[in-house]
């Protein structure tokens, strides 16, 4: 069986493959391979992957913090309640 054809990088002619980019296919050197999350991707298909982020409406974001505020302070007016109570009963 004859040895497999050596692959070169896509973008560094002069360069031998060191891994393939698991969105476009593309034979990549070293220098142009990116691990993320454990997979190799090219420069071009890792920045269209990092540019693709999930937008988040901010009152959203604002409502949970006020109603975390709110149940916080819920919670230390119950506790410093429970331990007036307490003192109260031990003195």
């Amino acid at each position: 069986m004859p040895p497999a054809p050596r692959q070169i990088c896509a973008n560094h002619a002069a360069r031998p493959a060191f891994a393939v980019c698991m969105t476009c296919r593309k034979a990549i050197c070293q220098e142009c391979a990116t691990q993320w999350d454990g997979i190799y991707h090219c420069t071009s298909c890792l920045a269209a992957r990092r540019g693709a982020t999930v937008s988040r409406s901010r009152a959203a974001g604002w409502l949970s913090l006020m109603a975390a505020s709110l149940i916080l302070l819920y919670v230390s007016d119950r506790a410093m309640v429970w331990a007036g109570a307490l003192m109260a009963e031990l003195f």
